[in-house]
């Protein structure tokens, strides 16, 4: 008797556990998207590459074997062969210009001064470093993080560049600022005109010859 009581509870057991097994894989929705047979490049070193991937909604859920990724088909999921070609993540550039974007990464960075005097230090301590007949250039400063917020002119710049020509750009980039040795280059080159700070164009005045 008590071993049949012990078999009607493994019994039972088993059963328990069986159903537990079919209504969690019930409970697991399908994938929208699955797309198979890719070289997928994952990102993840533990696993740099895989087969298949499956998409709900807009989240990557699962990324594995063919055979993994299956186990997330529905009757509307739609599947995708990708017959061995190379499947990679999506690059989202937020309208980033590559090739000056990648030049900023070594110029002078501007954008984080909170203060006219803190950007003159970091421009004066990229001049001590700039080798002789090189320019000093990026920037990307926000003079409204400045108290005042007053656009910063040559005067503030030139005592720390005497010899170092520059020319740093405002986060927008619709604006930039020229020291005065950048400023007598372009005039020993062509005729200038430019504008002092606060200045339209329609009352710019010559302020440097032409030569």
């Amino acid at each position: 008797m008590a071993k049949a009581a012990f078999d009607s509870i493994l019994v039972v057991s088993a059963c328990a556990l069986l159903l537990s097994v079919l209504l969690a894989a019930e409970s697991k929705p399908a994938a929208d998207l699955i797309i198979t047979n890719a070289r997928v490049w994952t990102v993840d070193k533990s696993l740099p590459e895989a087969q298949a991937v499956a998409v709900l909604g807009d989240r990557i859920v699962a990324v594995g074997s063919n055979a993994d990724i299956d186990a997330w088909r529905g009757p509307h999921t739609h599947v995708i062969d990708a017959a061995g070609k190379l499947l990679l993540p999506g690059f989202n550039d937020a309208h980033v210009h590559f090739v000056s974007g990648g030049m900023q990464l070594t110029n002078v960075q501007l954008k984080d001064a909170t203060s006219a005097r803190e950007f003159a230090r970091l421009i004066g301590e990229r001049a001590k470093v700039t080798p002789k007949g090189e320019w000093i250039l990026g920037g990307n400063w926000d003079e409204t993080k400045w108290d005042p917020p007053n656009m910063p002119t040559k005067e503030l710049i030139d005592p720390l560049t005497p010899d170092t020509p520059v020319f740093v750009s405002r986060y927008d980039g619709h604006m930039g600022l020229a020291n005065s040795v950048a400023l007598r280059l372009a005039a020993s080159r062509r005729r200038l005109r430019i504008l002092r700070a606060g200045q339209s164009c329609a009352t710019r005045r010559e302020i440097l010859p032409a030569r």
